[in-house]
């Protein structure tokens, strides 16, 4: 029984600095190390959807408009989903099921816009479903769209592949695959800071501009 117990207790106390050491670690500094060389071809706009609590794509849109001078525009749905988050998933999958869209609070002009920053969270191996409504709504045509995205640990499925075939007529770009945090890292307040810094979203404005 005593064994047992000690045993007991020094999980408990590795669990625990397990969590102080990830918490402590999302509060580094994320501030970008290097510089950015990237030339934005035109006026550009970044445009997103984040759905979590800790904002994982919301975060890498802001680092991205800080790098570019681009205009920040969320998409907010009329109908917003249920928190918590595993809420959010079944509503996500009865209208995915369904094949329902929901209406967007706000459908943004970007005749104004030459470069089109477009980010998702990954569902169900895919952009988000408010994100599909928007393009749904805007082809994108003649415009330069440079997806980018985040997930759990499930990777970025069939992400970059939709984004091309829902604009046929945009110029494509590389996307930006970023790992944010899984539902336990939510519950703890953990973003997409945990694993990654400007520097990632630098190194990838650098490389897709400057080809």
């Amino acid at each position: 029984m005593k064994i047992l117990l000690v045993i007991c207790a020094i999980a408990l106390v590795v669990a625990t600095c397990c969590a102080i050491g990830c918490i402590a670690l999302s509060r580094r500094s994320t501030d970008a190390t290097i510089s950015p060389t990237a030339k934005i071809p035109g006026k550009a706009a970044v445009v997103y959807y984040s759905q979590s609590k800790v904002r994982n794509t919301a975060t890498v849109a802001q680092w991205i408009a800080k790098h570019t001078g681009a205009t920040l525009i969320e998409l907010e749905l009329a109908e917003p989903y249920p928190e918590p988050y595993s809420a959010t998933l079944k509503a996500v999958g009865r209208d995915a099921e369904a094949g329902t869209l929901r209406a967007l609070k706000n459908m943004p002009s970007l005749d104004e816009y030459d470069v089109v920053f477009l980010g998702s969270p990954i569902w169900y191996g895919t952009c988000a479903l408010p994100v599909e409504t928007f393009l749904k709504n805007n082809r994108l045509s003649g415009k330069v769209v440079a997806p980018f995205c985040t997930h759990g640990g499930g990777g970025a499925g069939r992400f970059a592949a939709d984004i091309r075939q829902a604009c046929p007529d945009a110029k494509v770009l590389d996307a930006l695959v970023i790992r944010g945090s899984n539902q336990i890292e939510r519950r703890m307040g953990l973003g997409v800071g945990l694993r990654h810094t400007e520097d990632d979203v630098v190194k990838w404005l650098n490389r897709i501009f400057n080809k």
